[in-house]
């Protein structure tokens, strides 16, 4: 263990990074940005868990997209949706995001996410 860290066994849930992209809701495009990165997150690991795949490489995004198409076409299509604007909002500064944009993104992660929870009822 290295000198200042401490591990604990408790598990973070993916769902607090949906909570926090909700908090970051203010047109600044400075929050606008990371809301959505967040949501994808968010979306994301829960799916990731949710197909038990365990990799933790780049490549795992496509992996998870490809394992959901199989399962439901209209959810992988909407990850996969999410992941672009994740990618836009990180890496495009050409593009204007307003806040539409991340509560869209926020919409869209809390469909994936419940589709997923369903899947576990």
């Amino acid at each position: 263990m290295q000198p200042g860290y401490y591990w604990y066994l408790k598990l973070f849930n993916p769902s607090e990074f949906l909570d926090l992209a909700r908090e970051l809701l203010i047109d600044r495009e400075g929050n606008i940005r990371p809301a959505i990165g967040r949501a994808y997150y968010a979306s994301f690991l829960i799916e990731r868990d949710a197909v038990n795949l365990t990799e933790k490489t780049p490549e795992v995004h496509k992996r998870v997209v490809s394992v959901l198409y199989r399962r439901n076409p209209v959810i992988a299509n909407k990850l996969h949706l999410l992941r672009r604007q994740r990618n836009f909002a990180d890496y495009d500064m050409g593009i204007t995001l307003r806040v539409n944009d991340a509560e869209s993104a926020i919409v869209l992660a809390e469909t994936v996410i419940d589709e997923v929870s369903s899947w576990n009822s």
